[in-house]
């Protein structure tokens, strides 16, 4: 299958010295940053609904591992810039940022940066509800196409990671709501998708350490007295 439509022409459009900002707009969505960002709203913010949103993203990226898994898409093959053209001090960063390796389908940073930034559009209660999910939109919109930019992705993938952070999103939280579980549901919901993932990746070992955050998660959410510590191990 050709995901490819000829959006790489953009890329002519982008500085060379603008290379590590896209670089660097793409980790809005990396995993690292938003279990950085969710710790630090859980503990100066609404727990109980952080701690749900915690659990929707560790079962997202259970359900992004077994989607990469049964398509088996590769990757494009199309940088923005080559490491040679930046100066040297700049080349590990943009390295370490800008270089993604696996699968491409569906991008990973489009399905969690909408199942967060929705996700705690949802949550918060800071300004109206119109600005935060146009916050949210805005950043999920720059990190999709960062991705893009980057060369990482098709325009595909982006947008296929969109759609399935908003369905897996809709989809959970009435889940929850109809069954008025907030506080263990969401725990093995993930733990679940864990599960699959771990087989379906054949025992990969990104997938074997989310089963373990996975499971800590769901030990932990049984346990309100050390509730503090469901969202601790993300951090």
């Amino acid at each position: 299958m050709s995901r490819a439509i000829g959006e790489f022409g953009v890329q002519e459009f982008v500085p060379e010295w603008a290379a590590l900002i896209v670089a660097l707009v793409t980790q809005l969505g990396d995993i690292w940053f938003v279990s950085v960002l969710l710790g630090w709203l859980y503990l100066r913010t609404r727990r109980e609904e952080v701690a749900v949103l915690v659990a929707q993203t560790v079962g997202a990226i259970g359900l992004l591992y077994v989607l990469k898994y049964l398509f088996a898409y590769p990757r494009p093959d199309q940088a923005l810039v080559a490491l040679e053209q930046l100066p040297a001090v700049l080349r590990p960063l943009y390295a370490s940022t800008a270089h993604a390796g696996g699968y491409g389908f569906p991008s990973g940073h489009a399905l969690v940066t909408t199942v967060v930034y929705v996700g705690l559009a949802r949550t918060l209660s800071v300004g109206t509800a119109r600005r935060r999910y146009l916050a949210a939109g805005t950043v999920v919109a720059a990190v999709s196409l960062s991705r893009v930019l980057l060369g990482v992705h098709y325009l595909v993938d982006v947008l296929a990671g969109v759609a399935v952070g908003l369905v897996y999103l809709a989809a959970t939280s009435a889940l929850f709501e109809e069954y008025g579980d907030r506080h263990t549901l969401p725990f093995v919901v993930a733990f679940a998708l864990s599960v699959v993932a771990v087989f379906v990746t054949g025992f990969h070992l990104d997938a074997l350490a989310l089963l373990a955050v996975a499971f800590a998660a769901l030990v932990l959410s049984r346990r309100p007295s050390v509730g503090r510590s469901v969202v601790g191990v993300f951090d």
